[in-house]
């Protein structure tokens, strides 16, 4: 049987074929980004004049908007395309001058990838990339399901999507709780808003068939999984829980990555 988890000293080829095949539901990179600069930039993003919270989900600050909130209304999905390439240089600004977490996983997984990567654009507007996320004590996320398709309905490039997967970059972890969990299952759009928690993006947990698997990330480390798996990030109880994150979606092996937040 092979492990639900690949662990790689480096973000190869080996393990995003793995991942996009199915043969696991994560890939974890440790020591992606050097620890110590990890800390330097979870406090200057705090600082960010985008500092803010989630439209969809206010217990959760971030830096950035995520296109995910811009499904809330047409203004705030016009206002995601106008400020998208704006919001990047101003993410990269805060890591300055060394090169940012995101910037390195988006040249890794050019460089990686057969087909390269790039930034993703849906009906000819690019998108925002590069999240900043910010969990305090006693705050978590629902269990849920991430799927482009969903909130962007209809629109041709989200359709055309085989696998969409989560990339967090963890810049701070909290002394306790704070775990990923992704259940080894996906829900249909009837399924979802059966089992969904009602004023809420997740759904109930306790109505899920299976165990989620666990994972403790570790600052620095970069883990990718598959989000349309239902995950959850278990509520931190001491410290906080800072990730930079970002979806990476493949039309197919030989088709270039999708990058977006």
């Amino acid at each position: 049987m092979k492990p639900a988890v690949m662990v790689s000293n480096l973000l190869n080829q080996e393990g995003l074929v793995a991942l996009m095949g199915g043969e696991v539901v994560a890939l974890r990179v440790p020591s992606f980004y050097p620890e110590e600069l990890c800390v330097q930039i979870a406090a200057r993003m705090r600082k960010s004049d985008m500092y803010g919270n989630y439209v969809n989900a206010p217990e959760i600050a971030r830096v950035g908007q995520a296109f995910f909130e811009s499904v809330a209304s047409a203004q705030l999905r016009k206002i995601y395309y106008a400020r998208a390439v704006e919001w990047i240089h101003e993410m990269r600004s805060c890591c300055e001058p060394y090169l940012s977490p995101i910037d390195k996983l988006r040249l890794v997984l050019d460089e990686t990838w057969p087909s390269g990567s790039r930034l993703g654009t849906l009906q000819g507007k690019k998108m925002f990339v590069g999240l900043a996320r910010f969990f305090g004590a006693g705050v978590g996320a629902e269990p849920h399901q991430d799927v482009l398709a969903w909130d962007a309905p209809g629109v041709e490039e989200a359709e055309r999507i085989e696998g969409q997967f989560a990339a967090n970059i963890y810049l701070k972890m909290p002394q306790g709780g704070g775990d990923l969990l992704i259940w080894p299952m996906t829900l249909t759009r009837e399924e979802y808003e059966w089992a969904g928690i009602q004023g809420s993006y997740g759904v109930h947990g306790a109505m899920l068939a299976h165990d989620p698997i666990r994972i403790s990330p570790r600052t620095g480390e970069l883990i990718l999984f598959n989000s349309n798996l239902v995950h959850a990030v278990e509520k931190s109880r001491q410290g906080e829980r800072v990730t930079w994150s970002c979806f990476v979606a493949s039309e197919g092996v030989n088709q270039t990555l999708m990058m977006w937040s």
